[in-house]
């Protein structure tokens, strides 16, 4: 007999591996449906279990215990409960229980259980590679890029001992390989020309700047032409626009020169 349970566990166990729906979850409840006896796969052991008077809870296999793998079964007929299970790495599965009608096709009877970190890991290893210069052209079109999240900024930033001229975050786009700073300059003088030396741009750790762009890299006087221009900057993930050095200079005019 208890070569035939063995089997038994042995085949549920495959079962899981082939037929689980993955659930990840995070800090708000994800909600699972159960109407029949139910299997719980996650990606560590479970320490403790809060708020599951409803459901009678066991590992899915009595005789070798693993309480990585349970089972769950409804104790009534309806209703529904936050379940909270504590894994032996501190982390907490919030799960919202409904218990349904038991309906032929209706739900999953097998379910893998992991973190919403997993999610973005897996997500992150199936982007496409994008190179410097792709990310670079994307931003100065103002495209979404997958895999990269884009904020829109409204926030003034230093430059330095230049006073003439400001500059403010506008956009910030932030992933895995870069990220990138779109900066509005304006000149606020009437009488005085800026240069723009992008050559010459560096954050405090020189190491994290990778390549920038200039729409123009003249600032004309305010009222004389154009007097504003986007700077962009593509730099390494960990860059804080805190540390970035504008490369902002008064041009002096020469006799002679017209302004």
């Amino acid at each position: 007999m208890k070569k035939y349970l063995m089997l038994f566990i042995a085949l549920v166990l495959f079962s899981v591996g082939s037929q689980a729906k993955d659930v990840y979850y995070g800090s708000t409840p994800e909600l699972v449906k159960i109407s029949k006896e139910t299997i719980f796969r996650f990606h560590k052991q479970v320490r403790t279990i809060s708020q599951a008077r409803k459901f009678e809870i066991k590992p899915a296999d009595p005789n070798d215990p693993d309480y990585s793998v349970l089972s769950i079964r409804p104790r009534f007929s309806k209703g529904t409960t936050k379940v909270a299970f504590v894994l032996s790495d501190g982390s907490v599965a919030n799960l919202k229980l409904r218990i349904v009608k038991n309906r032929r096709g209706s739900d999953e009877p097998f379910y893998d259980l992991k973190p919403k970190s997993m999610l973005i890991e897996r997500s992150e290893k199936n982007l496409p590679v994008l190179t410097v210069m792709e990310f670079m052209k994307s931003i100065d079109k103002d495209d979404n890029i997958v895999g990269y999240k884009r904020v829109v900024k409204d926030k003034w930033i230093s430059t330095g001992n230049i006073r003439g001229v400001s500059a403010k975050l506008i956009r910030v786009y932030s992933g895995k390989d870069y990220k990138g700073y779109v900066i509005e300059l304006r000149n606020k003088y009437k009488t005085k020309k800026y240069d723009i030396s992008i050559n010459k741009l560096k954050f405090s750790d020189p190491s994290l700047a990778i390549i920038s762009l200039v729409d123009n890299d003249v600032l004309l006087p305010r009222g004389r032409g154009v007097s504003k221009t986007l700077l962009k900057v593509v730099s390494k993930p960990t860059s804080s626009i805190s540390d970035l050095k504008l490369p902002i200079s008064v041009v002096i005019e020469k006799k002679g020169d017209k302004q």
